[in-house]
């Protein structure tokens, strides 16, 4: 078969894969490049060829090797029997020159090992039969790819071994903190966040026990309880692991009532506060001149913290907080309001504070909602379109987020003349004719954020997208004719 052939089956291979919604029925913005009119015939084809591959980049003769940070490693080589090797060089794609280097002396005279890289003095060694490299006292600098090249005896053929080292540190127990609200239908949710101290690397999360009244979120950090009246209390355990260790956190138990002060979804109570993400939040508690504060207690679905006078009259984190929280709860200078920091999810909520006064003696009560909301991500629009006889070309886009998170409102521009919104703004059908708007702009918000996304009206009208978005019966006759070119 030619090469002209091939092309020709991979363009008509992609457009079917498209058609027959193994991809689409709607065309991503990504995908559009290769359907519309803005491209010529080769990208296209180099487009589908490349969507159509399923060719990995990874090195099969790649040994990954995992280690413990502070501990020792092996990278192992292993030499084929009566190999007349001369010497052996380790490098690390992280050092400009040789890691260490082994000569191997003939006719049984004693090797030679040397260290190159200051930054491995005294923590490597060549160990073993096959004289594979030993890394001691293992740290986070040494992660990373790392290569051995095998020069033999009076041959200039240099053998070459990759590895990948990976480093991960031991888990200590994590902990769990707890957090309920009241969801719509009446029942209590009881959120616990594990949480584990790695500085790096990956860790697996999971739950025991798990059922129909739980759900698990959050790359598995989160659990989510629903409880209802005549519900028992439960009691789950957090586990964590990575490559290298693993640890479970002390039992937590989950009531069959919300406790303290709690939230029903979507309801606010007192004054509302909005943080991002990772950012902080401030509660602020404003005093009367004259006001003698003994004590602030704030408090949150089961967690408080005790705020009192210090020195210099300046309020302090007393004992009496419980929960992780406290390590993210803070009295502000000169002030009983509270600071949350860096916030999480979890953190949304109604938040009291009780005052007790010294002069006048009576206490204060002040209600706080606090909403967290992630930074939203550019938006992807998906499309479908139809030419119809009268030349009006139906558009119907799809504007979405991949991590919506609450409260993200919908909207698009330009609006002509006969377009509708439906799915809560998310979905725009318009009837578009040449000469009308060339772009239309959605823009998906909430409170913290908002991000926008266009997509060109014209070329979902042409041809050439038609072609490869509708046209599935050319197609077949294209992958037809093909096959018969020799």
């Amino acid at each position: 078969m030619s090469s002209g052939a091939s092309h020709v089956i991979s363009l008509g291979l992609c457009g079917l894969i498209y058609k027959m919604g193994i991809i689409i029925p709607s065309l991503t913005l990504s995908g559009l490049l290769c359907a519309s009119g803005l491209v010529g015939l080769p990208l296209k084809l180099l487009i589908c060829v490349s969507a159509g591959t399923g060719v990995s980049g990874q090195d099969p003769d790649l040994v990954t090797v995992t280690g413990t940070l502070g501990g020792s490693v092996t990278l192992p080589l292993q030499l084929q029997a009566g190999q007349p090797v001369e010497s052996i060089s380790w490098m690390s794609r992280s050092s400009s020159m040789a890691i260490a280097t082994v000569t191997l002396a003939e006719a049984g005279g004693p090797d030679t090992f040397h260290q190159a890289d200051t930054r491995y003095w005294g923590r490597v060694s060549v160990v073993g039969p096959g004289y594979s490299l030993q890394i001691s006292n293992l740290s986070w600098n040494d992660v990373g790819p790392y290569r051995a090249h095998v020069n033999l005896r009076g041959s200039r053929i240099t053998r070459t071994r990759e590895y990948r080292l990976q480093v991960h540190e031991q888990l200590a127990q994590p902990h769990v903190t707890l957090s309920s609200r009241v969801g719509e239908n009446g029942h209590c949710i009881f959120i616990l966040t594990c949480v584990a101290d790695s500085r790096r690397g990956s860790v697996t999360y999971s739950w025991l026990p798990l059922g129909p009244r739980t759900v698990v979120s959050h790359g598995g950090s989160v659990l989510s309880v629903s409880s209802g009246p005549g519900d028992r209390s439960l009691t789950f355990t957090c586990m964590v692991k990575n490559p290298v260790s693993n640890s479970s956190s002390l039992p937590v138990s989950v009531p069959s009532s919300c406790p303290g002060p709690e939230i029903r979804a979507g309801e606010t109570v007192g004054e509302t506060v909005t943080g991002l993400l990772g950012d902080l939040a401030i509660l602020p508690l404003e005093l009367l001149a004259g006001q003698e504060v003994e004590r602030v207690t704030w408090s949150s679905g089961g967690l408080a913290a005790v705020m009192q006078r210090g020195p210099g009259g300046q309020p302090v984190l007393a004992a009496g907080t419980q929960g992780l929280s406290s390590r993210r709860w803070h009295a502000l200078r000169d002030s009983y309001s509270l600071q949350i920091r860096p916030l999480m999810l979890q953190d949304s909520g109604l938040y009291r504070a009780l005052i007790t006064l010294q002069s006048p003696p009576i206490n204060i009560t002040k209600d706080f909602t606090l909403r967290v909301y992630e930074k939203l991500q550019e938006p992807n629009i998906t499309v479908s379109s139809q030419i119809m006889k009268d030349g009006a070309c139906y558009i119907t886009l799809i504007c979405s987020l991949q991590h919506s998170g609450e409260d993200v409102q919908y909207r698009w521009a330009p609006l002509g003349q006969g377009a509708v919104m439906s799915h809560g703004g998310t979905t725009l059908h318009v009837s578009w004719r040449p000469g009308a708007s060339d772009n239309y702009h959605c823009t998906a918000s909430n409170p913290v954020s908002q991000r926008s996304s266009f997509i060109p009206a014209g070329p979902l009208c042409s041809a050439s997208f038609l072609l490869c978005s509708w046209k599935k019966e050319f197609l077949l006759i294209l992958i037809l004719g093909a096959l018969q070119i020799e």
